[in-house]
């Protein structure tokens, strides 16, 4: 009985903390960036991911020339 009465409070609770919350000032809304910085970020981000993976390139094609150089010993 006590775990069926808890269960209902606990549900009547969620179900209307949203609406009291609506209702207050709890709720934070955060001001929406305009179009052009929105593509401006984008291009940058673009702009940064394209030179990291040309970066990543580059190091891949000197580690896999190192390692073709490396001679192969066997463990002794």
């Amino acid at each position: 009985m006590f775990k069926k009465g808890l269960s209902v409070v606990l549900l009547l609770c969620a179900l209307f903390s949203g609406q009291l919350m609506a209702s207050g000032d709890g709720h934070q809304f955060y001001d929406v960036q305009n179009a052009d910085h929105l593509l401006r970020h984008g291009a940058d981000s673009d702009d940064i991911r394209a030179r990291a993976r040309e970066a990543a390139d580059e190091l891949r094609e000197g580690n896999h020339s190192v390692k073709e150089r490396k001679t192969d010993y066997p463990f002794r």
